[in-house]
């Protein structure tokens, strides 16, 4: 992007205004100098936006920015701007062009420009995070746009329709900047469907997509046909869609697929060629059932990695038998977290067999102590059942790509040893094995403090002598070669 020159407004800018030579006068401006530069002013802002916004297009940003502050009239201008063209060298001093340190603050100016001059026209506002990421030139290579709100998951629909209807009046104030836009993410808006599509078909540069707690409508159905969209990212958390139907994103490489509340099939898939990664996270409702991943899974050509965590409830996984094996023959990374901590861990070990490429396994137990067990809470969710066999044991054969290990919420007792040996056995080529703690939880920590000892965390060993302990049990440095990492 080519910084424009910054054009000269008021009495010096006019002809024969300053010294011989070209330069400005020194003379301190009378006050016929001063009507006059009102009078021109008054004049200027008695002209249409269509004609202000033609003039202020052949500044650079810095002039509409400092345009936008002289009256009410100017300031909602820099916004209606069919382009905004940012350049570091406006914001950096000439002999200072080549200096890192200047150019890191010229980003941090451009960044606090694009926000201020993105002010909704005629609104108190809603909240806009403008974020641009640059390379080593300084060119924006990046726009991500963040309309956040200070609701959570459990707004009235009435404050979703309205955040709605706000979006849409910033977006129709600053259409061209959706459409430069390469990463968007909105959250608590009920949109109807039209406006879903203007707004996703609109942003034709956009690769990076969230939606939390974002839809159409009460088990509305979410249909993505976009044949020439760049979105290679989608992540949907909290989404009342009944189905999201990714009929054609040519260019889809991560799903994440947070928390549906779907009676059925969740999602489906069309065209996606290049979908890479899918990340699913649910912890089933007392009205949902489980599902077969071949059928919720189809229509991938190429998944390398796959995340289900559980969240501590119910497995909703089900057992395939030979069609898990087409699934994830080109699976090079599978995790599975928020095993319920009363399931046992051995029926994991059927997936190593389906997935003969697999290069990283990780495990993630749940056992958290702050769970609410209460029959008004239980009630809300899924019965905790695990359908897969508890005593699922590896063929005979041995699994010769499985490099890495990772085992989440790891403690130090004789089950979890065992199936950490088992992998060991299974596992030929086994480099590395990461032991981790379970995740901090404020909550669990809160119960914890009015417990003599923690039924949990006392467990993970901390200190070199419980992990020589470990070390030992496991027979590393004797019978096996891998590294162990405690974290």
């Amino acid at each position: 992007m080519e910084a424009r020159p910054l054009f000269l407004s008021g009495a010096y800018a006019r002809d024969g205004g300053g010294a011989p030579g070209g330069r400005p006068s020194a003379r301190r401006p009378c006050a016929a100098d001063r009507n006059l530069v009102v009078e021109d002013e008054d004049r200027l802002s008695k002209l249409p936006d269509d004609i202000l916004l033609d003039i202020l297009g052949k500044g650079n940003i810095r002039t509409c920015i400092r345009a936008s502050f002289l009256s009410t009239r100017w300031r909602h201008l820099p916004s209606l701007l069919p382009g905004i063209s940012l350049d570091v060298s406006d914001f950096v001093p000439s002999d200072d062009i080549f200096n890192p340190i200047a150019i890191d603050k010229a980003v941090a100016y451009m960044t606090e420009v694009e926000r201020i001059s993105l002010a909704t026209p005629g609104r108190k506002g809603i909240m806009k995070f403008v974020k641009l990421l640059t390379n080593d030139n300084g060119e924006v290579k990046s726009v991500e746009l963040d309309l956040p709100t200070k609701l959570g998951l459990n707004c009235r629909e009435m404050d979703m329709l309205q955040h709605a209807k706000e979006i849409f009046c910033f977006f129709d104030a600053t259409t061209n900047l959706f459409r430069h836009l390469t990463r968007l993410f909105l959250h608590n808006a009920r949109f109807d469907e039209l406006q879903m599509h203007r707004l996703l078909n609109c942003c034709e540069q956009l690769q990076h997509v969230v939606l939390n707690d974002c839809d159409t409508g009460d088990e509305s159905v979410l249909k993505i046909n976009m044949p020439n969209s760049k979105i290679s990212y989608l992540k949907l958390c909290s989404c009342c869609f009944e189905k999201v139907e990714l009929s054609c994103l040519p260019k889809l490489s991560e799903l994440h697929y947070e928390s549906w509340y779907s009676l059925s099939t969740p999602f489906s898939f069309g065209i996606v060629p290049c979908l890479e990664e899918v990340r699913l996270v649910c912890c089933m409702a007392h009205y949902q059932s489980g599902h077969n991943l071949s059928k919720l899974l189809h229509g991938t050509e190429v998944l390398r990695a796959l995340t289900l965590d559980f969240q501590g409830e119910k497995v909703w996984m089900l057992p395939e038998g030979q069609k898990l094996h087409s699934l994830f023959k080109s699976l090079s990374t599978l995790f599975i977290h928020g095993i319920y901590v009363g399931f046992g861990l051995s029926w994991t070990k059927t997936l190593l067999e389906a997935a003969p490429s697999l290069k990283t396994f990780g495990i993630k137990v749940w056992d958290n102590v702050c769970d609410d067990n209460s029959e008004e809470t239980r009630s809300m969710y899924a019965k905790r059942t695990n359908p897969w066999p508890k005593n699922n044991e590896a063929n005979g054969s041995r699994h010769t790509h499985l490099t890495r290990l990772e085992f989440g919420g790891f403690m130090a007792v004789k089950k979890h040893l065992q199936f950490v040996r088992s992998i060991m056995d299974y596992a030929s080529s086994l480099e590395t094995i990461l032991l981790e703690d379970k995740d901090p939880c404020k909550d669990c920590d809160a119960v914890n403090t009015n417990l003599i000892r923690s039924s949990t965390g006392s467990m993970f060993p901390r200190n070199k002598c419980e992990q020589d302990i470990i070390l030992s049990q496991l027979g590393v440095g004797v019978s096996y070669a891998a590294q162990i990492i405690f974290k």
